[in-house]
């Protein structure tokens, strides 16, 4: 210690400077143990969603109350007829330099019941109302793909707006889609995928499970920024012993 204390001088510490940090370093813990927690729940998350992914097709419950929020990632399997003259368009992206959108079309079932099927990509040219007829399937078919629960839908404060006169969505509002098509609607969208055979258009999109996942980065770096300010603080609080005098 009289090495340390003559190196460093005598630990003297403030109060302010003392709450400040032990303030900071316990907020500092306080969100890398939360982040830790976010770690859990999304692996947590990603282990749920690629075991309903890789669980065999399923078809549309029967049962009302069945087509929550466990269908999400699931394969699912639907018998219907597509209500070509309610389709719409979904979004904006950009393919082999053309840009275009989802093709959205409402397929009512054989029970009566309706849920909308997102078909995939086409031109701008060919969204809804300029779709031409024989993109339409007609009469009873049977669609495929992935399930998408859709009614825990929050817009961002940035997407633009939906234009429904103009059969243009940027979001899933779900109700206000019901109110345009007509009829009530399954909290599900079924994302359909590509088959063997398929025409070149509507490119259909790929589901994949892919969420980001730094929680582990971001603890480390509170847990690293609280052991710094601990250290910061040590040193500040160590006061030089004036020259000449026994430290």
């Amino acid at each position: 210690m009289p090495a340390l204390n003559a190196t460093l001088g005598r630990f003297r510490p403030r109060l302010v400077p003392t709450l400040t940090a032990l303030v900071g370093i316990v907020v500092l813990t306080l969100l890398g143990s939360w982040q830790l927690r976010r770690l859990a729940w999304k692996e947590d998350l990603i282990a749920t969603t690629r075991a309903h992914i890789n669980a065999p097709a399923v078809p549309v419950p029967s049962d009302p109350a069945a087509v929550d929020a466990a269908l999400d990632y699931r394969h699912v399997t639907a018998r219907g007829r597509f209500l070509g003259d309610q389709a719409f368009g979904f979004g904006f992206s950009a393919r082999d330099d053309r840009g275009g959108g989802e093709l959205v079309v409402p397929l009512q079932l054989d029970d009566g019941r309706t849920l909308l099927v997102d078909r995939g990509w086409v031109p701008s040219a060919m969204l809804p109302p300029a779709t031409p007829p024989d993109l339409e399937p007609q009469g009873e078919v049977e669609v495929s793909g992935v399930a998408r629960y859709r009614s825990d839908y929050q817009r961002p404060f940035f997407q633009p707006a939906d234009d429904p006169a103009r059969r243009r969505w940027f979001g899933w509002d779900l109700p206000a889609m019901a109110d345009a098509v007509g009829r009530p609607l399954l909290p599900i969208v079924l994302v359909a995928q590509s088959r063997p055979g398929d025409p070149p258009l509507p490119q259909p999109e790929a589901v994949s499970v892919d969420f980001p996942n730094d929680h582990l980065q971001y603890a480390l770096t509170w847990y690293g920024l609280a052991v710094a300010l601990a250290a910061v603080y040590l040193v500040s609080s160590f006061s030089k012993p004036d020259d000449g005098a026994p430290p």
